[in-house]
C-alpha cells in the first residue's frame, strides 16, 4: 500500500491548479524547474528594494517567495522524482506477495481436497485400461481358438461330407450296375421270351401250310380257314361287338398272308408257266378283297351295316376261290413236275412264314 506521506496530485489545492493553468498557458515556456526559472526572472528583472518590514520571530522560518508557476512545478517535481516510484513499488510487491501467499493459503485446502480425488480417478482409469487390455486379449484368444476350432470342425465335415458322397456314389454305380444288369437280364429274356413265343405262334400259323405238303392244297387248306372266319362271324350277333372286331382282326391276317404268298410266289410261276392274263386278273381280285377289309374297319362291328357288308365281301371272295381252285390252278399244277411243284411249294412256304 502506498504511504500517505507521500504528496500525489490529489493533494494539490485545485484552486492553485485553476490559478496556475492560465498562466502556463499564457507563457507557452519549457518545462523547468522553478528554481531554474526564478534565477531567470531574477537576472532579467531591475532591481528593486523592498520596503521595510516588521522583524520576524525568530522561531518561524522565512517563506519562498511565491511565484505563479509554483504549484505546478511541485507537482511535476514529485512525479518525477525516483523516490516516489520506488516507495510505491516497495509496497506494490509487498502487496503481490501478500496476495500470492493468501492465494495460496486459499487453494491450498482445495488442492489438498482435489489431489485425493484425482489421483483415485487417474487410478481407476488406469484400472480399467487394464481390464479392458486384459478382456480385449482375452476376447481375442478366444477368438482365434474359436476360429481354429470352426476350421477344424468345417474340415472334419468336409472329410465326412466327401467320405459319404463317395459312398453314396459308389453305392448308386453300384445300384446302377446291379439295376442296368437286371434291366438288360430282363430284356434279354423278355426278348428271348418274345422271339420264341412269336416264333412259336408262326409255326403254329404256317404249320397246316407246311404239313399239306404241296402249294396247291396248302392254297385250298388256307381257303377253308379263311371261309370258316367268315362263318364265325356271321354267328354273331349285333349285341356282341367285341367278339366281331376280333374275328375280323383274324379274317385280316390270314387273308394278308394267303395274298402275300400268292402274289410273291404263284402269280409269279403262273406268268412263268404261259398265263399271264390269269395272274394279272387274280392280282386285280386282290385288290378288291383289301378295299373290302378297308370298308370293314370302318364300320361299328355293333352296327346294321355290318352284316351286309360281311356278305358282300365273301360273295366275292368265294368267287375268287372258285375260279383258282376249278380253273386257273389245276391245270399250272399238273404242266409242273414235281421238282419244279416241290420248289414253289417251298418258296410259298417260306413266304408265309414271313407273316405267319
Amino acid at each position: 500500500m502506498a504511504d500517505t506521506s507521500t504528496p500525489s496530485i490529489s493533494s494539490v489545492d485545485a484552486s492553485e491548479a485553476d490559478n496556475a493553468a492560465p498562466a502556463a498557458a499564457k507563457t507557452r515556456a519549457p518545462r523547468t524547474s522553478a528554481a531554474a526559472k526564478t534565477k531567470s526572472e531574477a537576472g532579467t528583472a531591475p532591481t528593486r528594494r523592498s520596503a521595510p518590514r516588521a522583524a520576524a520571530s525568530p522561531t518561524r522560518p522565512k517563506r519562498a517567495p511565491a511565484t505563479a508557476e509554483t504549484p505546478m512545478a511541485a507537482l511535476v517535481d514529485s512525479v518525477t522524482t525516483a523516490a516516489p516510484v520506488a516507495a510505491i513499488a516497495k509496497p506494490a510487491k509487498a502487496a503481490a506477495r501478500s496476495v500470492k501467499r493468501r492465494s495460496a493459503s486459499a487453494t491450498r485446502p482445495v488442492s489438498d481436497a482435489v489431489s485425493p480425488v484425482t489421483a483415485k480417478i487417474a487410478r481407476r482409469a488406469r484400472s480399467a485400461a487394464s481390464a479392458v487390455r486384459h478382456s480385449a486379449s482375452s476376447a481375442r484368444q478366444r477368438v482365434e481358438t474359436g476360429a481354429a476350432a470352426v476350421g477344424r470342425t468345417a474340415g472334419d465335415a468336409y472329410d465326412a461330407t466327401r467320405k459319404r458322397a463317395g459312398r453314396a456314389a459308389s453305392a448308386t454305380k453300384n445300384a446302377a450296375t446291379s439295376r442296368t444288369a437286371v434291366v438288360l437280364g430282363a430284356a434279354a429274356a423278355g426278348l428271348v421270351t418274345g422271339l420264341a413265343v412269336n416264333l412259336g405262334r408262326k409255326v403254329a400259323v404256317q404249320a397246316p401250310s407246311v404239313m399239306a405238303g404241296d402249294w396247291f392244297e396248302a392254297i385250298k387248306l388256307e381257303h377253308k380257314m379263311a371261309l370258316a372266319l367268315f362263318d364265325a362271324i356271321e354267328a354273331t350277333t349285333e349285341a356282341e361287338p367285341a367278339k366281331r372286331a376280333m374275328l375280323l382282326i383274324q379274317l385280316t391276317h390270314a387273308l394278308s398272308k394267303h395274298a402275300f404268298t400268292e402274289e410273291n410266289v404263284i402269280y409269279p410261276a403262273l406268268r412263268d408257266w404261259g398265263d399271264k392274263a390269269d395272274a394279272d386278273k387274280l392280282t386285280h381280285d386282290h385288290g378288291y378283297v383289301k378295299q373290302h377289309l378297308y370298308d370293314l374297319d370302318a364300320i361299328d362291328p355293333a352296327s346294321a351295316a355290318f352284316f351286309p357288308k360281311i356278305a358282300a365281301f365273301r360273295a366275292d371272295l368265294e368267287a375268287h376261290i372258285a375260279e383258282e381252285e376249278q380253273a386257273i390252278f389245276p391245270p399250272l399244277h399238273a404242266g409242273l413236275d414235281e421238282i419244279q411243284n416241290g420248289r414253289i411249294t417251298a418258296l410259298a412256304n417260306k413266304e408265309g412264314f414271313k407273316l405267319a
